[in-house]
């Protein structure tokens, strides 16, 4: 078989869960949850349609919040550290447990998905720590999740919403973080390109109203959309949280993928809209749905690749004009390249967590692609760019619900070249050099760069410096 077809069936495997959704008779388990009025007590039930499984996972931390977990025949359940087991019977069909959630209240979040009370209001929520799931392995792939909220109290998932409190979603893996989030406000709902944003913003904002974060969140979607044609997923959760950490204007954002896409903004309370606009990180967050989960350590492609590409698509959503993004990228690469301290992108990447590496990682793989793209345009005379293999790809072997490894993906974007590139390029440029040589790139576009500014050589007329940063 073609690797289009090789990969066209997995895709089809990974999307049967998606498909069936439409059809609520597919579900194979149903949750409800019924949140008391503190947002912290919380009543869940799930019943399955068959025998249930052996035993419901959550994270390492969900076996301490959990309490008097039981089938509906009375029978007890044990509980274990993360989650709870179930005796083997052909009697019960549902399972009935109490959730006491433990929020943090102190300090400012600076991780991914956690549970904390956000100006004594708004319960934000890690799935992990209350929803208990069957391994995605075990069959049962889909499930109803309904919600009984107390009266003025709403709820934002990262699943497809069908009611009000109501919706469908996939089993995603249990390690992949979700939020869901009990809150006084409701979301809004925009729609670009034919994806649907549900925006929930958690506390308030002096120069800033709900149609200000619409109109940002509106304008970076349209310029990662315009990257590909399309934004990369059908629907994504947004959450925005004051902050009075720092002076950057997004201290912190994440993403996740537990259930399905979402974004969690951190955006400092004294901030305008001009600064949001001018700010990369939306779009960084937004570039990385472009990528499937990637499951392995390799940070340099998962952050590198929309490191660069968040430019592209600032650029073309009118957010900062071509020159600012060349300054960006040059600025950028130089401060990677010093960050190295004598190692490359790879060691750097191992030792990320321990020594604080991330500039010299994520800027590495932000060169490492904006080399590659620059070699595809001007050896095909611009007919062929890093764009057209992620368009490649996501028409073949995209799957949201599935991880692939780094060099799954490079050797997937090499079966569209029918020649070794990318992956012959990571071994030189992350394995052996101590950073990819982006003054080459920068030299075969004609541009030079004076005070930290772009100037255009004469001599190059190819025209590709100008189809990067194309504002069309």
């Amino acid at each position: 078989l073609s690797i289009k077809m090789k990969r066209s069936v997995i895709y089809l495997v990974g999307l049967l869960p998606y498909l069936a959704i439409a059809n609520a008779s597919d579900l194979d388990f149903k949750y409800e949850v019924l949140v008391d009025r503190d947002l912290r007590s919380l009543a869940v039930s799930v019943c399955f349609d068959s025998p249930p499984p052996n035993r419901l996972f959550g994270n390492d931390s969900a076996g301490s919040l959990v309490s008097n977990p039981r089938l509906d025949t009375g029978e007890a359940l044990e509980v274990i550290d993360e989650g709870i087991v179930i005796t083997e019977t052909e009697l019960g069909r549902c399972i009935f447990y109490d959730v006491l959630l433990q929020p943090r209240t102190q300090g400012e979040q600076r991780g991914g998905a956690e549970t904390r009370l956000v100006g004594q209001k708004h319960m934000l929520t890690s799935i992990g720590d209350w929803l208990l799931r069957p391994e995605p392995d075990s069959g049962y792939r889909q499930f109803q999740i309904s919600f009984r909220m107390p009266s003025g109290r709403y709820v934002s998932a990262p699943w497809k919403r069908t009611g009000e409190a109501l919706f469908v979603g996939y089993n995603s893996p249990i390690a992949w973080e979700g939020v869901v989030v009990f809150s006084h406000q409701k979301s809004d709902v925009i729609e670009v390109n034919n994806s649907i944003f549900e925006v929930t913003i958690l506390g308030k904002f002096p120069r800033l109203d709900r149609e200000d974060f619409n109109s940002w969140i509106r304008e970076a979607a349209q310029g990662v959309s315009s990257l590909l044609g399309f934004f990369p997923r059908s629907r994504v959760q947004v959450i925005i949280t004051p902050s009075d950490r720092g002076s950057a204007i997004i201290p912190w954002a994440y993403i996740t993928r537990g259930g399905g896409a979402a974004i969690h903004l951190f955006v400092r309370r004294s901030a305008n809209l001009e600064q949001l606009l001018w700010d990369w990180s939306l779009p960084h967050e937004m570039s990385h749905f472009m990528l499937p989960h990637i499951d392995s350590g390799d940070y340099w492609l998962i952050e590198g690749l929309p490191t660069y590409l968040q430019h592209l698509s600032m650029t073309r959503s009118g957010s900062i004009s071509p020159d600012e993004a060349w300054s960006r990228l040059n600025s950028g690469f130089l401060s990677g390249e010093r960050a190295g301290n004598g190692s490359t992108v790879s060691e750097s990447t191992a030792r990320l967590a321990k020594r604080g590496t991330y500039r010299h990682v994520y800027w590495g793989g932000a060169a490492f692609f904006f080399r590659r793209d620059v070699e595809l345009r001007v050896r095909s005379g611009g007919n062929e760019s890093l764009l057209e293999i992620l368009m490649k790809y996501h028409e073949c072997c995209y799957d949201e619900s599935q991880s692939v490894s780094a060099d799954l993906l490079l050797g997937d974007f090499d079966s569209f070249l029918g020649y070794d590139f990318f992956m012959s390029r990571k071994r030189l440029d992350i394995e052996v050099q101590m950073f990819p040589d982006y003054a080459d790139a920068f030299q075969e576009l004609g541009l030079q760069f004076l005070g930290g500014h772009p100037v255009y050589a004469r001599e190059v007329r190819n025209g590709i410096a100008e189809q990067i940063m194309s504002v069309d």
